[in-house]
């Protein structure tokens, strides 16, 4: 029962971050764009795709912007949100950024290498440094640590909308 009530309580996080309003200022949190991401994932040694959002501004330059993955491989599937702030500091061509945050991660094992079929449900902290590129800082290259029972290392590539 826990585990469904952390997904759902996830899910509406998502939902209502998705439905902000985009005419609200560039000033405090709404939404102001998304993204696509994808890389690799070393501990467990995977394959990882998901998607970002720009949900503005706590204070100036202190970025919040959650993102959810889902890695493949080592015989399990990994999903991941990332409730991560960002600050970022000023950039002209490309716009580097340091933050950290909260990581819960839902692993499911393949029932043939372990004794049960379940979903694994842990938390830990994302120390994160990275930069965006191009016009309007549509390109990005990310690393992401993982402190405590969440993926090890993460190298991600992603591009905004």
């Amino acid at each position: 029962m826990k585990r469904h009530f952390v997904i759902a309580a996830i899910v509406v996080g998502f939902l209502a971050l998705v439905g902000a309003s985009e005419a609200e200022a560039q000033e405090g949190l709404g939404f102001r764009n998304w993204g696509l991401r994808g890389g690799v994932t070393i501990g467990p040694d995977q394959g990882h795709v998901g998607f970002h959002i720009n949900a503005g501004n706590f204070a100036e330059k202190v970025r919040f912007q959650p993102s959810f993955e889902i890695g493949f491989g080592s015989n399990r599937y990994v999903g991941v949100v990332n409730l991560d702030a960002f600050y970022t500091f000023t950039g002209r061509s490309w716009l580097p950024y340091l933050g950290a945050g909260l990581g819960v991660s839902f692993t499911h094992h393949d029932r043939q290498e372990h004794r049960y079929d379940g979903v694994d449900v842990d938390a830990g902290l994302n120390l994160v440094a990275g930069f965006e590129a191009g016009e309007s800082n549509r390109y990005l290259l990310e690393a992401r640590a993982g402190v405590g029972d969440i993926p090890d290392f993460k190298v991600t590539v992603g591009i905004n909308f």
